[in-house]
């Protein structure tokens, strides 16, 4: 057999064997991203079955506003969507109400000593904390996925195989401004 027929079969087979490993990669990397935003969703979804009780709990212990219930009865129902972005937006909507919450409770001294509101409010907190280190693990994914499809040579694969960017998720403009805004004269 000529060595110029070698050379080019140990190539292609070079090739193709490189093609199969950047494919590989980006399906593994595509079933990371699938998996980390499930640990988001599990807490969505925890915080979501949180907030009747939150909610039954305000209600039983003091006149609370009605209006703060109204919205945070609505926000929970984005919290179970199947819409990525819908979900997320729901969860910052809660995460900012919840300090008008605990001001709010504050005027009443029963719901402040009372067991089920403060585990309550705990529990949320945990959700709270579990679903941002999700939502790291989530964006740190995403990211790599999205920089091999647009790095070369992996974006020849990702191209040729249609995989996409995924979208990251950032803080929202209210959070962010909120974030920016937090005074102790203002709590």
């Amino acid at each position: 057999m000529p060595w110029g027929l070698i050379i080019t079969i140990a190539v292609v087979a070079i090739v193709v064997f490189w093609w199969i490993g950047q494919f590989n990669l980006l399906h593994r990397l595509k079933i990371a991203i699938a998996e980390a935003w499930s640990g988001i969703d599990v807490q969505l979804k925890r915080k979501a079955n949180i907030i009747p009780n939150l909610v039954d709990t305000l209600k039983m212990q003091m006149n609370f506003e009605s209006t703060l219930l109204t919205e945070l009865t609505a926000a929970r129902s984005g919290l179970v969507g199947s819409d990525r972005a819908e979900a997320m937006a729901a969860s910052d909507k809660i995460t900012a109400m919840l300090p008008q919450i605990r001001a709010t409770a504050e005027n009443y001294p029963a719901l402040g000593t009372n067991q089920s509101f403060l585990k309550l409010m705990e529990d949320i907190r945990d959700c709270e904390d579990k679903i941002a280190y999700a939502r790291n693990r989530y964006n740190m994914t995403t990211a790599r996925f999205n920089m091999e499809i647009v790095q070369f040579p992996g974006s020849v694969v990702a191209s040729v195989h249609k995989f996409a960017p995924e979208p990251l998720f950032e803080i929202g403009e209210t959070a962010r401004r909120d974030a920016d805004d937090m005074r102790i004269s203002k709590l």
